[in-house]
């Protein structure tokens, strides 16, 4: 294992002066069959200075729908669930006008439920936040579009406790976490043992969509909401996961250091991990809209000269998971990144985030220079 070696791989995506933007903290991990590498820069938190280390945690965000679609596709494994199974049959009239859209639909994020929306901002979510998503007008017909829906992957994690008789977060656990021995993905806040990436100042970032109608119009009046307005530490950062579902929930809500991370990877690409079939694993790879397999997206990369596909998700934090499979010689790949892009002084607008996807890829693109310097051309 290298800790060394990487550092100006994670060093090179913190501010500087012609990228003010910039994550403040970084940990990024790469691993290329059996070689580890490991490195950390910058710091936790922009008053306090404490230098970001490899143990550190962050709220993974969207990656969190990497343990949904995970813990959906061992139940099918285990017969107690199908990719074509509708969500009437799953949920029955609950499901409404929704009631037609498959498991396969949600993954695919094409059932047609919208992108986002504040729940915690309607009076029938404090008690049924899935049934006030369900109640929502859709974005589109079913199977027409891809609408990428924080929505439906909530929906997957009412699926997940009908077919396993068990809340959500024991469901992942059993299904997911302990078969991959992912002992440092936690729901809703981080271990306790561990150092956290800081988080963005409060719910400032959702109350501005709300107040703009930015990139989602909702109509909703946020004047009176209790809305964060101090620092997110050691909590979810997103509005729904933290105000309607409690922490965690199907397409948000979990924390997790780079370990914890490699492991989800693997689970990606390695058939056995969790159980997960070949027949099934091969449908992760299946795109039908640009980028989106089964509740995953696939990329394109460029590893020691040779362009390979890579299956990962990124998270709104500023987080990444990656993994491609072992090809022609060659071995698996894996990725993990940690970077907490809504944290900084001043805070970062939603307008002036760096893009995940361009975080990761510069990372990828580093690490390839530092580590394979002949094949990838320097």
């Amino acid at each position: 294992m290298s800790e060394a070696l990487l550092d100006p791989a994670a060093s090179g995506l913190l501010p500087d002066a012609e990228s003010l933007n910039g994550p403040p903290g970084v940990v990024l991990a790469i691993a290329d069959g059996e070689h580890l590498s490991l490195a950390a820069a910058g710091v936790e938190d922009v008053d306090s200075g404490v230098f970001v280390t490899t143990a550190h945690t962050q709220d993974i965000a969207s990656v969190s729908k990497v343990l949904t679609t995970l813990a959906v596709l061992e139940l099918i494994r285990r017969g107690g669930l199908t990719l074509d199974a509708s969500l009437g049959r799953v949920l029955g009239m609950r499901s409404g006008r929704y009631s037609d859209a498959t498991v396969e639909d949600l993954l695919r994020h094409r059932a047609g439920l919208r992108q986002w929306w504040p729940l915690y901002l309607e009076s029938t979510a404090a008690d049924d936040p899935i049934g006030t998503a369900l109640a929502l007008s859709p974005c589109a017909p079913r199977d027409v579009e891809r609408c990428y829906s924080d929505l439906g992957m909530m929906v997957l994690g009412e699926v997940i406790e009908r077919i396993s008789g068990t809340p959500f977060v024991a469901a992942v656990t059993e299904l997911v976490l302990a078969p991959v021995g992912a002992v440092t993905v936690t729901p809703g806040h981080p271990a306790e043992h561990l150092p956290a990436l800081s988080g963005p100042e409060g719910d400032a970032i959702e109350r501005e969509m709300v107040r703009s109608g930015e990139p989602y119009p909702v109509g909703l009046n946020g004047a009176e909401f209790a809305w964060r307005t101090t620092r997110v530490i050691r909590d979810t950062a997103d509005g729904n996961a933290f105000h309607a579902f409690g922490g965690t929930a199907g397409h948000a809500g979990w924390f997790s250091d780079v370990s914890g991370l490699l492991r989800l990877a693997s689970a990606l690409t390695k058939t056995g991990m969790t159980g997960v079939d070949s027949a099934t694993r091969r449908a992760m790879w299946t795109t039908r809209d640009s980028g989106q397999g089964l509740g995953v997206r696939r990329y394109s990369i460029m590893w020691r000269g040779k362009r390979r596909d890579l299956l990962g998700h990124p998270g709104f934090t500023g987080a990444f998971v990656g993994a491609s499979p072992a090809v022609a010689g060659e071995p698996e790949l894996r990725m993990a990144l940690l970077a907490n892009r809504l944290h900084g002084a001043p805070p970062p607008s939603r307008h002036r985030l760096v893009a995940v996807d361009a975080l990761w890829r510069r990372a990828l693109s580093a690490a390839d220079s530092i580590l394979n310097p002949i094949t990838s051309g320097n």
